[in-house]
């Protein structure tokens, strides 16, 4: 199979986790001579403001997922090109739920994190990320929280590796529905999409493309349904997989 984009999660895959952290040389020299054989695109967590600084310093071109599947961006363009909301009642019924469990509810309103503490919603809730939750936890309040056939939940890492997070989005906006949107827009067909990721939110990411790879430091049940298991992030493993699989 001659592959013809590849699509990659950002943390704890393209970069080691944390906000402020760029790709290894290594990484960053495979992704230039990619460029010149595949679009090279990514389908990341990130809110756009967080994603930017990579994006730029790879110079991507290719379309990008972003804040699991609600935005997608054009690098070329720089701008926006498609927004999925979640619909307006869900946030008074999450928040709820936040108030009976003491936790925190945080917006992304297509620009900035919010946080949410009730009163007047944003204009518009793209995603509602719910920070600091006990690991041990993490898959009672999923349920919990899934109180809607229109809304998507996912555990995710959180910054503080102490906790997860949960990410609640529509149920049409994951990685997934992203990639399908971008295989559109690049007029090829998922199976010639390479996925490379490590966490749990990505598993609509592999099961969207072609050649499915977990990161050597991914979830054990995301190296369950990879078709190979790339090298640690620490050990570049992004940049094994192009040399593998795209530069051959």
């Amino acid at each position: 199979m001659k592959y013809k984009a590849i699509m990659l999660d950002l943390d704890d895959t393209t970069v080691l986790h944390g906000k402020e952290n760029l790709p290894s040389k290594r990484v960053k020299e495979a992704i230039k001579k990619a460029k010149e054989r595949v679009a090279v695109c990514i389908a990341t967590a990130r809110i756009l403001r967080d994603a930017l600084p990579i994006m730029e310093h790879l110079s991507l071109t290719g379309p990008c997922v972003l804040t699991n599947g609600t935005q997608l961006y054009d690098p070329v363009q720089k701008k926006v090109i498609q927004e999925i909301e979640l619909p307006r009642y869900i946030l008074p019924k999450v928040r709820t739920l936040c108030a009976q469990y003491n936790l925190r509810s945080i917006v992304y309103d297509g620009v900035q994190d919010i946080e949410y503490t009730g009163g007047k919603a944003p204009d518009k809730t793209l995603s509602i990320y719910i920070p600091e939750i006990a690991i041990k936890r993490v898959d009672d309040f999923v349920k919990i929280f899934s109180v809607d056939p229109a809304i998507h939940v996912q555990k995710l890492s959180a910054w503080n590796r102490l906790y997860m997070g949960l990410d609640i989005t529509s149920s049409s906006a994951s990685k997934l529905h992203g990639i399908v949107a971008v295989s559109k827009i690049l007029r090829i067909h998922t199976d010639e999409i390479i996925g490379v990721g490590d966490g749990y939110n990505d598993f609509p990411l592999l099961m969207a493309c072609g050649l499915k790879i977990a990161m050597g430091n991914a979830v054990p049940e995301l190296k369950a349904i990879a078709d190979f298991i790339a090298p640690t992030v620490s050990e570049d493993g992004v940049a094994v997989v192009i040399e593998k699989f795209v530069l051959g």
